[in-house]
């Protein structure tokens, strides 16, 4: 590892700890770590950096015991019987670090896009595409006015519900090795014309990567789109008692 590589991993575990500050005291995250909270406090108040070894053990005790209890906690089941990942979504420190993890688990598929769909799924995106260094491309339900050429998908929501989705052409390039993000999986209808897409595009998907799914929906998908890649989620939800036809 470079020394700038080296450098910017003991900052992102700085980051992560201040991540992680928000939902644990010091002395939880004493009892964690393994370390006293006098030194977590240098840490993520910026006096210090942590020594490499240190950086690493910080990552892997995240990635393996603490980033989907973080991720389950922060989703709320509303009255409706809906699932709400809004504080997940909206937590930029959060996000920084799914997307490190993203990065950790996609990397080998050298990803040169990353394309996920309006609304929610944009923040997750940008992160996921900054770590790779990469452009974002997003789907939308309606045409941008701005693009002469664009890839249409249509979404069949319910026997009697209808949309569809629509991406500029100048978004994808033939050949791209593209990453598909999106917040939730619940039918998984939303992914199925994401991946419709990138291969009109003649885009190849390499990864499909969403924070949520419900517990059939993932392996419903994988068989129905038999792509030769890996779909990954963070958390799996049950089914909840109200649950309304949503894609």
């Amino acid at each position: 590892m470079s020394r700038v590589a080296e450098v910017k991993a003991r900052i992102s575990s700085v980051e992560l700890l201040s991540t992680l500050k928000k939902s644990y005291s010091y002395k939880e995250l004493s009892a964690i770590l393994g370390l006293s909270a006098p030194i977590l406090s240098r840490y993520v108040r910026g006096h210090v950096l942590p020594s490499p070894s240190r950086s690493d053990k910080f990552v892997a005790v995240f990635r393996e015991k603490l980033l989907k209890k973080m991720v389950t906690d922060y989703i709320r089941l509303t009255n409706e019987g809906v699932y709400d990942l809004t504080r997940v979504v909206l937590d930029v420190g959060l996000l920084k670090q799914i997307a490190k993890v993203v990065y950790s688990e996609f990397e080998p598929s050298h990803v040169e896009k990353v394309l996920t769909m309006e609304v929610d799924g944009v923040p997750l995106a940008v992160e996921i595409a900054d770590e790779f260094n990469v452009g974002v491309a997003i789907a939308k339900t309606e045409r941008d006015l701005a693009a002469e050429d664009y890839y249409e998908q249509r979404m069949v929501i319910s026997p009697d519900s209808v949309k569809y989705l629509y991406i500029p052409k100048t978004s994808l390039k033939k050949g791209e090795h593209v990453l598909i993000v999106d917040d939730f999986i619940r039918s998984g209808v939303t992914l199925d014309a994401l991946v419709k897409l990138a291969e009109k595009a003649r885009a190849r998907p390499v990864g499909v990567f969403t924070i949520a799914s419900m517990e059939q929906s993932l392996p419903r998908l994988k068989e129905r789109l038999k792509l030769n890649c890996p779909i990954e989620t963070l958390v799996t939800l049950e089914p909840p008692k109200k649950q309304p036809y949503s894609f």
